[in-house]
């Protein structure tokens, strides 16, 4: 037997952990973090897949649409640059969104919800798109940002250039489409979407070097109105303004938020929220059943023998 010396005397130190700072979403990590904490765990941390889509695909099919029609105005699908969409161009794109993530699995829970976001799809296109394509300057506008512990991303759905303002970094909107109502100005979740906004103007500040002028966030389903509006109804936007003050305060909550997601990943324990998220939220949730804030809301259903 051959005694193997060419390695004799070589130490092979131990590995070492990583140190990979985690990326965190905004939207799908921070913000759903904070919406419910138990919820998160399951589904944006282990993985697992919601049975029920119904927030997923209002919402993207909303957005996906939405980039179609900046992209039209812009002569990217097809069309003259310069021309509007038209309602059967909305049909159109709506059916190809719809397609695309039926195939993905992602389905409205009833026929209902699909009327309803193509419905208030045509209504945005003829209330905002004279005034608001010709103004827009990027859209699904992805940033980035290195924080101490963790790697901050998130994606402004439309950059636009203020109305009648040089074309100047200083001197963008971010718009955010949220397909919702106008929530309780008391809410936590209107707080989220205002931190939101400044976390994303504090990321556009690290690319730009300057603040933009301003956030637009718009509530999509105040659209939803009978008779269909001819023009923005007041509650449908609201502008966030920012200050250096207001921005360090979201960015410290939200790098609290991030910590928080840490800690619970190295403990493996995602705790309950102080209290319920919105009806919305436990609806949709695989995990209700025998959630202690929300199952008395929600009886187990058996199998009919």
């Amino acid at each position: 037997m051959t005694t193997w010396t060419n390695f004799k005397g070589i130490a092979v130190p131990k590995p070492q952990l990583s140190t990979a700072r985690p990326r965190f979403s905004l939207t799908s990590d921070i913000l759903s973090f904070r919406r419910c904490g138990r919820q998160y765990g399951y589904f944006g941390n282990d993985g697992f897949v919601p049975a029920q889509a119904t927030q997923i695909f209002y919402g993207t099919v909303i957005h996906q649409v939405l980039d179609r029609c900046h992209r039209h105005f812009w002569g990217l699908m097809g069309s003259p640059k310069g021309t509007l969409p038209t309602d059967p161009d909305i049909d159109l794109y709506f059916g190809e969104v719809q397609n695309a993530l039926r195939s993905h699995g992602v389905r409205p829970a009833s026929p209902k919800v699909a009327e309803k976001a193509l419905r208030v799809l045509k209504v945005f296109n003829r209330v905002e798109g004279p005034t608001l394509y010709p103004l827009i300057r990027d859209t699904e506008f992805r940033l980035e940002s290195e924080r101490s512990k963790y790697i901050l991303r998130g994606v402004v759905d439309v950059l636009a250039r203020n109305p009648g303002a040089p074309d100047d970094p200083s001197q963008m909107e971010i718009w955010d489409y949220k397909g919702t109502r106008f929530p309780d100005l008391s809410s936590s979740s209107f707080q989220d979407y205002v931190w939101q906004m400044c976390v994303y103007a504090e990321l556009y500040r690290v690319r730009a070097g300057t603040y933009p002028a301003k956030a637009i966030l718009y509530f999509l389903n105040e659209l939803d109105l009978d008779p269909a509006p001819a023009s923005r109804p007041l509650r449908a936007v609201y502008e966030v303004q920012f200050t250096e003050s207001v921005v360090k305060q979201a960015l410290a909550q939200f790098d609290n938020t991030a910590q928080s997601i840490i800690a619970c990943q190295t403990q493996n324990t995602w705790p309950l929220p102080s209290a319920a998220p919105g009806q919305e939220t436990c609806d949709i949730c695989d995990i209700r059943w025998n959630c202690p804030l929300t199952k008395s809301n929600y009886p187990m259903r058996l199998p009919i023998p």
